[in-house]
C-alpha cells in the first residue's frame, strides 16, 4: 500500500528501548509518539527524545497537545507556552506533525478567537517545519466533529494547519467514510485507525473511557467494515499521509510485547488485503 502504516508507541508494553527495537524488527518504519507515555517513562524527556531520535524510526506524529483551543487570558497564554515546549520536543525528535485537541468547554463566545488561536499555533509550528493536525473531540462544544473542526481550520487559512481523522468518531453516530466529501484530501494530515468492541456510544463518560482505554487494532473489533471503507476512501480520494494503528487497551499490555507486535502485524496484513483487494 502507498500509505505508510505507523504504530503508536503508547499502547505497547515494555521499556521505551524494547518497544522501539520490536517495532523496527517488525518492519515498521515510523511511530506515533505519546507525550503522556514519555512523561511516565523511567527516562527523562531528554533521554527519551535521544532514544527515539537514534532508533532510526521516523516520528510520524506527537500526540497530543490537549485542551488547547477555547481558553482565554492567562490560561491561553499558559497553553501556548506548553505548545512551545511540545514543538521544541518534537523538533528535537525530528518529527513534523503535532496533534492538537480542543478544550471540552469553550470559554470564549467569539469564533474569531478560536480561529486566531489555531492560526497562531500553526504559524509558531511553521517556524520549526512542523504541521498542526487538529483532532475534534465529541465532548468539545466547538470542535466536536469533522465539520465543526474543518470550519475553524478553513477560516484560519493556514496551509500548515489540517485535520486529523480518527476512527473513534464513528462511535459517536458520525459516518467517518464521508469525511473526504467535506474536506480536501490534502488538508487531512493524519488518519488514526482503531477498532472497538462496541458499535455506538451515547454517554459522555463512556466516550471518554473508550477513547482513552479501549482502542483495539483494526480488524479486532466490531467496526472492521467501517474501517475498511475509510481506508478505501483514503485511497480513492488521494490521501497520501500515514495510517496510524492506535491502541491503548490494557489487554495488549497484559499479553506482553511479543504478542502485541504480532497483533500489530495482523492489523497491517489486514490493511494490506484491503488496499490490494486481495
Amino acid at each position: 500500500m502507498s500509505n505508510s502504516v505507523v504504530l503508536g508507541l503508547g499502547g505497547l508494553p515494555g521499556t521505551l528501548d524494547q518497544r522501539l527495537q520490536a517495532i523496527r524488527d517488525a518492519g515498521f518504519d515510523a511511530v506515533e509518539v505519546d507525550a503522556t507515555d514519555m512523561a511516565r517513562s523511567s527516562f527523562s524527556i531528554a533521554e527519551s527524545v535521544s532514544h527515539i531520535r537514534s532508533s532510526g524510526l521516523r516520528v510520524a506524529a506527537l500526540k497530543e497537545l490537549r485542551d488547547f483551543t477555547g481558553h482565554v487570558g492567562h490560561v491561553m497564554t499558559y497553553r501556548m507556552e506548553l505548545a512551545k515546549t511540545s514543538l521544541s520536543m518534537l523538533a528535537d525528535m525530528g518529527g513534523k506533525l503535532i496533534i492538537v485537541n480542543p478544550s471540552a468547554s469553550n470559554k470564549t463566545t467569539h469564533v474569531s478567537e478560536l480561529v486566531d488561536q489555531l492560526r497562531a499555533l500553526a504559524t509558531l509550528a511553521m517556524k520549526r517545519g512542523i504541521r498542526v493536525g487538529y483532532r475534534p473531540l465529541p465532548w468539545s462544544d466547538h470542535a466536536y466533529d469533522f465539520a465543526s473542526a474543518w470550519r475553524l481550520i478553513e477560516q484560519a487559512g493556514n496551509r500548515n494547519l489540517g485535520l486529523v481523522v480518527d476512527s473513534f468518531q464513528n462511535l459517536t453516530d458520525l459516518d467517518i467514510t464521508t469525511v473526504f466529501q467535506q474536506v480536501p484530501a490534502e488538508k487531512v494530515f493524519l488518519v488514526r485507525l482503531s477498532d472497538f468492541k462496541m458499535s455506538a456510544l451515547h454517554v459522555l463518560e463512556d466516550k471518554i473511557e473508550v477513547d482513552h482505554h479501549q482502542r483495539f487494532f483494526p480488524g479486532a473489533g466490531n467496526l472492521s467494515g467501517d474501517l475498511a471503507e475509510l481506508v478505501r476512501q483514503c485511497q480513492q480520494n488521494g490521501y497520501e499521509g500515514d495510517l496510524v494503528l492506535s491502541v491503548n487497551d490494557e489487554s495488549y499490555r497484559m499479553a506482553g510485547l511479543d504478542s502485541a507486535i504480532k497483533s500489530a502485524l495482523r492489523a497491517r496484513n489486514w490493511l494490506d488485503k484491503i488496499t490490494t483487494g486481495a
